[in-house]
């Protein structure tokens, strides 16, 4: 039998030559094509392709917008997530209505959007529902909450995915921390249960899931199939904006695609280095 050293030896090299190589291979090749070094359009070293995107407001006003999509959607998603805790927590482990918060898992991004899509387009249920409440006058009316300046859209995709997620993480620490006889001791010294959730429940549930909360922030900025079918053409969220460039029949664009993720993966990478730089996040990612 092999021991546990030669396991975790096994485990470490397959997670270098499965996950770590190819990944430095894909930006490698990605560096290297921005350059002008390699790919069908190689005439020599380069920073042609840099000085362009660099030199263009679309990709800081992509980046700008990505991070507004995430930073609303788990402001969201938190804050529902809370009042959700708050009615789920005396419930049962098994009950029909903790198992009805699973269901949202189990729906992908894709047919989250399309959901979303179907309810609250112009032509989707809400906008016939208003008008046949007499709200507005014609099915054309209803506000624009697809494809619009503001990512409502997006927002909502997102939300519903979020939601049950952060929901169950914080009722799995309401229960493992013991946060229900916290509530007892707090009202037995005469703590008013808003004073309660403010200075307990809250910030020890958010103390315990920031890693989760950032790690989620950081799939929100990177997503690409929602906003490909909510977002707007311009600005477009950074994942949207890559895949665009390298998608069309310009090979002049392929470069800056690979441009676009490589100051994307570098934005991540420096977010997570200066989280590990914090022992407590450090510790708990």
């Amino acid at each position: 039998m092999w021991s546990k050293i030669k396991i975790e030896s096994l485990g470490f090299v397959l997670f270098i030559s499965l996950a770590v190589l190819p990944l430095i291979g894909g930006l490698s090749y990605a560096l290297l094509y921005s350059l002008g070094i390699i790919g069908a359009i190689a005439d020599g070293f380069t920073l042609q392709y840099w000085v362009q995107v660099l030199a263009s407001s679309e990709i800081f006003y992509s980046f700008a917008y990505s991070f507004y999509i995430a930073i609303i959607s788990i402001l969201l998603s938190v804050s529902g997530a809370f009042g959700l805790l708050f009615i789920f927590k005396e419930a049962p482990n098994k009950s029909l209505p903790t198992y009805a918060l699973y269901l949202p898992l189990a729906i992908p991004a894709i047919v989250s959007a399309l959901l979303i899509y179907q309810f609250l387009g112009k032509g989707g249920y809400f906008s016939s529902l208003f008008f046949q409440l007499g709200v507005t006058d014609s099915i054309q009316q209803f506000p624009d909450l697809i494809n619009d300046t503001y990512g409502i859209g997006i927002i909502a995709a997102h939300v519903l995915l979020a939601t049950p997620f952060f929901t169950i993480l914080f009722l799995n620490i309401y229960k493992n921390e013991r946060i229900a006889e916290l509530s007892q001791l707090a009202v037995t010294i005469g703590s008013n249960a808003s004073h309660y959730i403010r200075r307990v429940v809250v910030p020890l549930i958010l103390k315990k899931s920031t890693p989760t909360i950032i790690l989620y922030f950081i799939f929100v900025l990177g997503s690409y199939e929602i906003p490909l079918l909510l977002g707007q053409q311009s600005p477009q969220m950074v994942s949207v904006l890559a895949i665009r460039k390298l998608r069309r029949f310009n090979l002049q664009d392929i470069p800056e695609a690979y441009i676009i993720a490589l100051l994307y993966v570098t934005l991540v990478l420096c977010f997570v280095l200066y989280l590990f730089k914090k022992r407590r996040l450090a510790h708990d990612l």
